[in-house]
């Protein structure tokens, strides 16, 4: 689990909200993550704390999976 900590928000260039979002990856190193603010829970705001978890999207791994080998049946002339 990755720990994240909402430093600011502030606005973008079509002036959509954006959470300004630190993650330690070694002592005195961060990562700054740019996230619109509207992906992050509600109540989310500057100095709150949120957990980053990845999980695997299958569904859209086989739908890439089947648009590719259609495209290369195509190519090949199938």
């Amino acid at each position: 689990m990755i720990r994240a900590f909402v430093d600011r928000i502030e606005t973008d260039e079509r002036g959509e909200p954006i959470a300004v979002l630190l993650i330690a990856l070694a002592e005195g190193d961060y990562l700054h993550w740019l996230c619109p603010l509207a992906w992050l829970p509600p109540d989310t705001r500057e100095g709150s704390w949120l957990q980053v978890v990845f999980t695997p999207d299958e569904q859209a791994q086989a739908e890439m999976r089947h648009e590719i080998e259609s495209l290369l049946q195509e190519l090949q002339g199938e």
